[in-house]
């Protein structure tokens, strides 16, 4: 979801999931949701993300649902504001994990480093602590896992098709509102047309007789006496 390539991206998105899950998908244990914990509070895109995504979940799948922060040694590292996350998502798990790998390779490209030796020992000590927790947290999220009821994704689909449905008409909706906004516009011009720059006939009557048909709308002539003899 808000891919950087345009937004236009994510109905494409949306279509692949929805089709993933109905051809080879037949149940859903869990939906992780990968945020980075260091960031005060969700972006745009983010918040578009979880949306679009909420939308298409149905109440059945939401205790299945979790967040696991990234780049977050403790708690006491972990800025991400609860108040940013959506209703429909706040009662979901919190997992925090401070990726052991990017820092074991971090540390090897300092340890080939001779400048760097006094530190090797704090930083290997720094890795191992690092890997000890991970490991901590996995245990914990699979424990959650295992308590969890697969859910099937027939209702996922079904939503999905109903949004689908939904953008379609409110798409068609924004688009009679247009062409009726541009009517008025045409038809104030005319009116404007009619109180300024009247035509007055020779003849008994003084006829009005502007063409509306361009603007989509029809009326009867007008033909009303004229004050001139």
């Amino acid at each position: 979801m808000a891919d950087t390539r345009g937004i236009e991206l994510d109905g494409h998105h949306k279509k692949n999931i929805a089709t993933e899950i109905r051809k080879h998908i037949d149940s859903v244990n869990a939906v992780f949701i990968l945020a980075n914990g260091t960031i005060q509070r969700t972006n745009v895109s983010t918040d578009y993300a979880l949306s679009a995504l909420s939308a298409i979940f149905p109440k059945s799948l939401a205790e299945n649902i979790t967040f696991v922060f990234t780049n977050v040694p403790s708690p006491l590292s972990w800025n991400f504001s609860p108040e940013t996350i959506p209703d429909v998502l706040k009662h979901a798990p919190r997992f925090l994990l401070d990726n052991p790998v990017a820092l074991q390779r971090r540390f090897l490209s300092i340890k080939s480093d001779p400048k760097q030796k006094k530190e090797i020992a704090r930083l290997r000590k720094g890795v191992q602590e690092c890997e000890e927790k991970a490991l901590e947290m996995l245990v914990e999220l699979f424990d959650w896992l295992d308590g969890l009821e697969p859910q099937p994704t027939k209702e996922i689909v079904e939503l999905y098709n109903l949004s689908q449905k939904i953008e379609a008409n409110i798409t068609d909706t924004l688009a009679q509102m247009d062409q009726a906004a541009a009517k008025k516009v045409k038809i104030d011009k005319i009116m404007g047309a009619l109180k300024d720059n009247s035509y007055v006939s020779p003849s008994p009557y003084t006829y009005l007789g502007l063409n509306l048909i361009q603007t989509g709308y029809r009326i009867r002539m007008l033909l009303v006496p004229s004050r001139t003899p």
